[in-house]
């Protein structure tokens, strides 16, 4: 058997999220048919992150084991063929260990947000971002998502459903990039909680906005109280860009 790692695109808003789930489209669904189409085995791949529904990836890994013998292009190409109209692509197929896993070995993830703020939304952009017509302050958001980075309870931050064991999370980068239009805010850690990310920008656009001050942030962290944080910002903003191991 041959352990096998994909890199993985795809466009979110046609499916309701990565994990399979029954009688419902799914990226991991989709991706499993593909595989069984291509090689003719039934095989359950292990995704590195559980994107929500209508969260893309242009980075996104996952791994499985194929008993059959093909080199990396015949896999690439047969699970893409296999794939037809969907809005998923395998962008790189690499042979690897037997002890690597997706999803544990993972060092850490990159996600992106974007936000089109300008007063005419874009028919480009609208699939991969959400439109803010009102000028939002950027010195203000880039003074308040500095105050992210570190290990903290991020409790606040933590949607209703979240299954994770403990609200502590390391955030290593938080960062904005501005290119034109386009506000891309930017978060890397080894793991988030669930919609951690979307609230963190829904309270970050309330600085934006000037309906908060900078350090708010720093309460709402302290507060540990999701009901007083920023709204859940859509998820089509959100795209997982990178994942090291």
């Amino acid at each position: 058997m041959t352990n096998i790692k994909l890199t993985i695109e795809y466009h979110g808003l046609p499916y309701c999220g990565w994990q399979y789930q029954k009688n419902e489209k799914t990226v991991q669904g989709e991706i499993e048919k593909a595989i069984f189409k291509f090689s003719g085995e039934k095989k359950t791949i292990q995704g590195a992150g559980r994107t929500d529904a209508g969260v893309h990836a242009i980075g996104q890994c996952a791994n499985f084991e194929l008993e059959k013998k093909f080199d990396d292009y015949q896999i690439l190409s047969g699970i893409n063929f296999h794939l037809g109209t969907e809005k998923i692509r395998i962008t790189k197929v690499e042979s690897v260990d037997h002890e690597f896993n997706a999803r544990f070995t993972a060092k850490n993830k990159i996600y992106n947000y974007q936000v089109f703020n300008s007063l005419a939304p874009s028919v480009i952009e609208d699939d991969f971002s959400i439109h803010i017509r009102q000028p939002l302050d950027l010195e203000a958001m880039q003074d308040a998502i500095k105050l992210f980075i570190g290990k903290h309870d991020f409790s606040s931050f933590r949607a209703h459903g979240c299954q994770a064991n403990k609200p502590l999370r390391t955030i290593d980068e938080a960062s904005i990039d501005i290119k034109g239009n386009k506000i891309i805010f930017v978060f890397k850690a080894q793991s988030f909680l669930y919609q951690q990310i979307r609230i963190m920008v829904g309270s970050l656009l309330e600085v934006g906005l000037k309906n908060k001050n900078t350090n708010w942030i720093s309460e709402l962290i302290e507060a540990k109280d999701r009901s007083l944080a920023g709204p859940t910002v859509p998820s089509k903003g959100l795209i997982l860009k990178e994942i090291s191991y």
